[in-house]
Order: structure tokens, then sequence, then C-alpha cells
């Protein structure tokens, strides 16, 4: 037996026979032209996240329509086109295409572009293989999948009755492979190295993806462990569904908002039925992706009616567009950016797109009329009261324009750390803060979340993520009525949870599978435990120590 080190990617612990990913090229006569086979590729990508929605995974689901984009990019098309009418074949024109599309990103420089290069050739292969007939093959038996770094559409297509596991050579846990295998409860192992030439002879892998650890040929004791490990975790996950409807709150009954992450109307309904008290962050990209034009304000408005319809008397923050950057829309000519995570993206377009914002607003607005009902906004990205005047001057305009709406609350995400440190009087002009602690932890530790080998920096426990969120906080006490909300992936990790509300954070939103993990784990502990491990917590010098801290009870 020999034990490979890695990085914790997904929880969880499995075993199963090594299935390696290669990449396949298609070859052989065109079954369809090159129109119809990226038309076929954008169907099956967007049926993939269709899948995802139904599961409740809209973040996920983000990835793959952001890939079925790509399918029908005009760019890659009509360079394909002109190596077809120089004499390639359709399939090898779509490939080559595609390969000079992910060069260009990966030329940059920037780990970000060079991850949307690896989309670029996978949604290519698909359309190879459309146009050629040809299909990857796919699970036989329980298997640990194994790969340099796997395309997150291939991921979302493996049988999941076969999937055990996944273990990379490459990704970290900001891959798109290791966020679809936390969302589908796949254990994972990512930066593995010399995994694919040993897995290339073994019989059989272990996985702990807790540990961090490929076993390759796993001995009786280990295997053993493995099997105890994965059943206990079954029998976790099924009292956490139990859990579920229950009211989020400590042992001593100190309650803490629960509310969703959706990422489309139809969502809202599903969010309420699984535990919900509210929805703490509705993105609206959906309203936007595929378009070749932008959505007017009519058809916008019907579809945050719908949400504002299925929340009831919970409230919805309605997240302004967090678009541009590395997020691009068909109909917004923008050049690509060497970093677009500090590009010119959601807030930030207000000026170079001037009707872009203020038709959202007003499309809020106009919902929050016809249904009768408060709404509440949320912009991304603010980084200073600039910032702030900018989005209330927009909602003004707005409410100028619709005179009877309800006047929404407006409220601001914290995900730049010039919005920490000016929390204090951006609290005193906004109803609310809600953290996005994903950007923040990025942005605070100088850590690119899609870079690998900067890993073990992209944890939002590190103490300077927890002084960050305790600032905010105290700031907003001060403030006349400013209220303070999480909603990172850090609110759905259990151990992150128990830290927000040590730190004073009154509303948790979370993907939906979270809520009843979060609320086991919570109402184990009272508020004055969870209390003194904050506190103790800003203290320590790693993500490490603090989960450590966490997990002992300290």
């Amino acid at each position: 037996m020999r034990e490979l080190r890695g990085t914790p990617a997904a929880p969880g612990a499995a075993i199963g026979a090594p299935w390696i990913h290669r990449a396949v090229v298609p070859s052989g006569p065109a079954h369809l032209d090159l129109v119809d086979a990226a038309a076929a590729a954008t169907a099956e990508i967007e049926g993939l996240a269709n899948g995802l929605r139904d599961l409740g995974q809209d973040a996920e689901a983000e990835i793959l329509e952001a890939q079925a984009l790509m399918a029908m990019d005009p760019e890659l098309l009509d360079a394909a086109r002109q190596r077809i009418a120089n004499g390639a074949a359709h399939a090898d024109a779509v490939i080559d295409a595609g390969e000079d599309v992910a060069s260009a990103f990966e030329a940059i420089g920037d780990e970000i572009l060079s991850a949307r290069g690896a989309d670029v050739r996978d949604v290519a292969a698909r359309i190879a293989r459309h146009i050629t007939g040809t299909t990857l093959s796919g699970l036989e038996r329980r298997s640990v999948v194994v790969a340099e770094d796997l395309p997150p559409s291939v991921t979302v297509e493996l049988d999941r009755s076969l999937l055990a596991a996944i273990a990379l050579e490459g990704g970290s846990r900001t891959s798109h492979a290791a966020i679809l295998s936390r969302s589908l409860g796949i254990p994972a192992v990512v930066g593995v190295a010399g995994l694919r030439e040993a897995a290339a002879a073994a019989s059989e892998l272990g996985v702990d993806g807790d540990a961090g650890i490929v076993f390759v040929d796993p001995d009786a004791g280990t295997s053993a462990r493995l099997t105890s490990i994965a059943n206990q975790a079954d029998e976790r996950a099924r009292r956490d569904a139990e859990l579920a409807m229950r009211p989020l709150a400590t042992a001593d009954g100190h309650r803490v908002i629960c509310a969703a992450n959706i990422g489309d109307p139809a969502a809202a309904a599903e969010a309420f039925a699984a535990g919900a008290e509210a929805i703490g962050l509705f993105r609206t990209e959906f309203a936007f992706a595929g378009r070749t034009t932008a959505p007017d304000e009519a058809t916008q408005a019907e579809a945050y009616a719908a949400a504002l319809r299925a929340a009831g008397d919970g409230e919805v923050v309605v997240r302004l567009a967090d678009i541009g950057g590395d997020k691009p829309i068909p109909f917004l000519p923008m050049e690509p950016e060497a970093n677009p995570f500090l590009g010119v993206r959601a807030i930030r377009l207000a000026d170079r797109y001037p009707e872009l914002l203020p038709t959202q607003v007003r499309a809020i607005l106009r919902a929050s009329q016809v249904v009768g009902r408060q709404a509440s906004i949320m912009a991304p990205m603010v980084a200073d009261e600039a910032d702030v005047e900018l989005v209330l001057r927009l909602v003004a305009d707005a409410a100028a324009a619709i005179p009877g709406a309800p006047a929404p609350r407006v409220g601001i995400m914290v995900e730049v750390p010039s919005a920490v440190l000016l929390a204090d009087s951006l609290a005193r002009r906004v109803d609310f803060m809600s953290i996005g602690t994903n950007d923040l932890t990025q942005y605070l530790l100088a850590a690119d979340r899609s870079n690998p080998a900067l890993a073990e920096r992209q944890d939002p426990l590190h103490p300077a993520v927890l002084r960050a969120v305790a600032r905010v906080v105290v700031a907003a006490a001060a403030a006349p009525a400013c209220d303070v909300a999480v909603c990172g992936e850090m609110a759905g990790d259990p151990a992150g949870a128990l830290l927000l509300i040590g730190l004073g954070v009154g509303e948790l939103s979370m993907e939906p599978r979270a809520f009843g993990a979060v609320k086991r784990a919570v109402g184990e502990r009272t508020r004055a435990d969870l209390e003194a491990l904050a506190l103790a917590a800003q203290g320590m010098r790693s993500a490490a120590e603090v989960r450590a801290a966490v997990g002992a009870g300290a």
C-alpha cells in the first residue's frame, strides 16, 4: 500500500477501482455540420445545468451555463468556419479553433483566464464529438475517477451511482471539479503529485477527502477504516436532513436567520420548502446569460416578481448583476482583463453601460409594486462611499420613475477590503451589509482562489478574515439600523457558521443542502461557547489552527 498526499477538497471516504479520465480526440466523417453540432452541445450542457438547478445547486449550475455560452461563441465558430473553408475536417477545425482561443487566454498569464481556457477546450471537444458522433466512455463499476483536472461537464455526466470519489493530480479546493464534488457529496482530493502514474498500475484506490490522502491498493485495515468513515457520513447526512426544517439556534436558544442563496426564481419556492426563512442572496445573472441583447425592464420584473411571490413574507435580497470580468455576457463587448476579479465588473459597469443597472433597479421596484411587498436590493463590489452614493442614486431615480412602489431595503456586499476598513461610515448609509467571504478571503490574503498552489491560503477561517468580519459587525452595531449577514461559502460550512455566530452575525445565507449540517453543529453549542471560540480564534496563527480548535470544541 502507498499513501499519496494532496489537498482535501470534499469530505468523506470511499474505495473503488481507478478510472483514469483521458480527453477523447474525435475523428472520422462529419455527422452534423458545425452550427448544428454547436447547438446540440449547447442544449446538452444546458440540460446538465438544469439538472443541477433541479437539485437546488444554482451556483454550480452557473459553471455549466457559462460553458453553454462558450459553445455558441461567434469568435469560436467563425474561426472554425475559416479552417473548414481552408480544407480542415469539421471536427479538427473546431478543436484547433478552441485551442487557439484557450491559448490566448493562457498567454495572459492569469490563473482565472487559464481556467477559462480549459473550459473552452472542453466545449470545443464536445462540439467535435457531436460532429463525428463520438461518445465518451462511462463508468462500468464503482470507481475513483483520476485525472489531471476534470472538466465540470464530465464531472456532472458521470454516473453518480458508480462514482465513488474524485482524485486529481492538479486542481485546488476552488477548482470547478472540487466545487461540484462538494455540492454532490462526492469525496475528493486534489493536488496529488504522481497520482496518474500510480493509479495506472493499481487495482484499487482509497480516498480520504477529509485528510487529503489517496491510498494506492489499500490494505484490509485501511479499507475497513474508510468504509466505516463512509457509513458514518451517510448516517450523519440522514440525521442532518431531519433537522433542515428546524430553526437555526444555539443550544441555549439564540436564534439566527437561516437564509438561502439562489440563482433563479424557481429556486425560491424550493428553498423555503427546504427550511429557509429568507432569501439572503438572489443572484440575477440568469436574467442576462445566454442573451444577445439586454433583457428589458418587463422581462426582468416578471422574473423578480416570481421570487417575491414564492417567498411569502420572507425577505428576498436581490443582488444587482455581478457580471463582467470573469463573467462575460455576449451583449456587453468587453476586452479580456489580466485579472478579472479586480476588473470592470458589477457596480463598476455603471459608467460604461449607463442603462444596465438603472433598468434592473426599476425592474426590481416594478416587481415589488406588482406583488405588493418590499424587496431588498444589494450591490456587489462596493469599495467606498462613492459606490454607496451611486447605489442610493439608482434606487432614488427608480423610485421616482415608479411612484407607489414599496420602498426597498438597500444594502451592500462587503467583499472588498476597503469596505471593511470603511465599514463604520458605510453602515450609516445602508440598511444591511452582507459579507461575501469567497472574494473577501482571496482579496485579504492575496490568494487567487483559482490557483492550486495557494489552496491552503484560501480558507475563510483564517484569523485575518475573522477579524475583518468582527470589524464589520462592530461597525454595524454602532450604526442606527444596519443588519449583518454572511452569504459566502463560509456560512454553509458548519465550522464557519459556529464562528460567524460567535462573532455576532445575525443571518447566515447558504445553499439549502447545507441547512441540516449547520443547524446540527450550531444546536450543540451555546452562544457563550461560540463567542469565546470566536474571540480565541481571532488570536490564532492560521486557518488550520482555527479549524482544529473548532473541531476540538475549544
